[in-house]
């Protein structure tokens, strides 16, 4: 088995859903139906310089060619690949300026230039993490929350919403724990919840920067 990552350079902050349409567009294409910008040259020429491609080392990471696609670069690496390969795209993508995305949970790590406003991150429980999530993002990720799969985390910078499910998030079994805070701790503040999409509309409401959600809670101020 094989995962992939994609990087190409962006003028603004894209969200996951966009990031998603642009990959499988670029994955529909033919090898060289796209004339190679120089941005992607010289990222894949730094990349396979540290680690060749399969034509060059047998035991190379990657499970096939490294592909230039105009400005975008696609890799595919083997499962079993050393955690150090896919640090080091990371790191290349922010020094060429490229944004990463990692497909598998439609993750978008943005490059320092693009950093300009925080971003809002989705992450959960799960391990999966998705930058600018769309309204379909955010339901699909809280309609994965279970006994096992338990919290959810939606921030932008020093603010955040959050929910946890059930008896580990310290709330009777089958419901929610939302808790949401603004900058300061003491400014932090949760709310017991029994219905999933109120956890939605307070979800996409922070996203969207609609704050009518708040109205909507009896909440208690949380004290650290």
């Amino acid at each position: 088995m094989s995962f992939d990552l994609a990087v190409w350079p962006e003028a603004s902050t894209v969200t996951a859903e966009e990031a998603t349409r642009k990959y499988f567009a670029l994955t529909a294409l033919e090898p060289g139906a796209l004339p190679a910008g120089p941005r992607a040259v010289a990222f894949h020429r730094e990349l396979t310089a540290r680690y060749p491609e399969p034509s060059a080392l047998p035991d190379s990471p990657w499970s096939a060619e490294v592909t230039v696609l105009g400005d975008a670069v696609l890799m595919s690496m083997g499962c079993s690949t050393p955690g150090v390969v896919v640090a080091f795209v990371r790191e290349l993508a922010e020094r060429h300026g490229f944004v990463l995305y990692d497909p598998r949970d439609g993750a978008v790590y943005s490059p320092p230039a693009l950093r300009g406003e925080p971003a809002v991150v989705l992450s959960a429980c799960d391990g999966s993490r998705v930058e600018n999530p769309g309204a379909a993002r955010i339901e699909a990720a809280l309609a994965r929350l279970s006994a096992g799969n338990w919290f959810v985390v939606l921030d932008r910078g020093d603010h955040y919403v959050q929910v946890g499910f059930g008896e580990r998030a310290a709330t009777r079994r089958g419901w929610f724990a939302l808790e949401h805070r603004e900058g300061l701790p003491h400014r932090h503040f949760r709310a017991e919840v029994a219905e999933r999409s109120r956890i939605v509309r307070a979800f996409t409401g922070f996203a969207t920067g609609d704050d009518s959600w708040r109205l909507e809670f009896d909440w208690q101020r949380t004290n650290f």
